[in-house]
């Protein structure tokens, strides 16, 4: 059997450097502010630079001359940390990216990805402590800045690890194989339906910025925010959800209204986590739950959502 899809004679006779880059990662840095009224406040960063330029020689030839070491990469992340409040990953981003195209003038583009893992202030008695801290939340903010030069940075933010979770008016039916469905006798569909289900995802998801400059802090709340609302519903009526694709495109239209002009469009991804009554088991019937109220954290094969939603004009 042929493979070949291109024209062997338009290939090159020998292989070639087509492309390079090369980076630190796993930079991690605590920034400490300490404001005058006593209130400290801790931004904990990962930070990832990949640098693209005249760097072709070190990979044809073995030359190191215009390598600029990843060891003294992480140390511009460290002293730019020095320089910086680290108030937003995406703004620390920009300016690691400006000090290596205005520093060596043979870097073409810097891409620099950041994650943020967030600290909460502890509260005694209903009054924020100044100086003490808790992890008490599972989601990491993202950022990523891309700077090629003679062009304007492109910023993006994102969220992940945060999880949600819903316990009831989540349903399942009319899918192929089940009455109602487009296909309703297909022989492969074995998963019954359900009309009550739990519902719990990890969100990760990146937003496209409008612009090198906006209100980055304020646009993560606002997302945050829109996605954990519009996930779970009125406090006291909550929201059906007939699907999980319904549920993820509903959060990131509201997160993209909430966030006009400054965001254009969202990619979400959605893994399911599973967690599966006891009467589902084969256990002895003295075993199951008459109250159909325990449930098994299930670690297996799960189903996966992902979709981009947009304010771009369509094409």
């Amino acid at each position: 059997t042929n493979f070949v899809t291109t024209n062997p004679m338009s290939l090159a006779q020998t292989p070639y450097l087509a492309e390079h880059a090369y980076g630190k990662i796993n930079v991690s840095v605590l920034k400490l502010n300490r404001l005058p009224n006593g209130v400290h406040v801790p931004h904990e960063v990962e930070v990832q630079t990949m640098l693209w330029g005249d760097f072709a020689a070190c990979w044809t030839a073995g030359s190191n001359t215009k390598i600029i070491a990843t060891e003294t990469q992480k140390n511009v992340v460290y002293k730019l940390a020095q320089d910086s409040d680290l108030d937003s990953p995406e703004e620390f981003g920009k300016k690691i990216c400006e000090h290596f195209l205005k520093t060596y003038d043979w870097v073409s583009k810097v891409q620099v990805k950041l994650r943020e893992s967030p600290w909460g202030r502890i509260e005694i008695n209903g009054r924020p402590h100044k100086h003490a801290f808790v992890k008490d939340t599972t989601e990491m903010r993202l950022a990523e800045v891309t700077h090629a030069r003679g062009a304007r940075a492109v910023v993006a933010g994102g969220i992940e690890d945060l999880i949600v979770m819903k316990t009831t008016q989540s349903s399942f039916e009319k899918f192929v194989g089940c009455k109602g469905g487009h296909v309703e006798n297909d022989p492969w569909t074995t998963l019954a339906e359900t009309s009550d289900r739990i519902f719990c995802t990890s969100v990760k998801a990146s937003w496209a910025y409008a612009s090198d400059s906006a209100p980055w802090n304020q646009v993560y709340d606002k997302v945050k925010k829109a996605f954990i609302e519009t996930f779970a519903g009125p406090p006291d009526t909550g929201v059906p959800s007939p699907s999980g694709q319904l549920t993820q495109f509903e959060m990131c239209r509201v997160a993209l209204e909430a966030c006009r002009p400054h965001v254009l469009d969202i990619d979400i991804a959605n893994p399911n986590l599973h967690y599966m009554p006891l009467d589902h088991l084969n256990i002895p019937q003295y075993l199951k739950a008459a109250k159909k109220d325990v449930f098994i954290p299930w670690k297996g094969a799960s189903g996966l959502h992902t979709s981009k939603a947009s304010i771009r004009a369509r094409l």
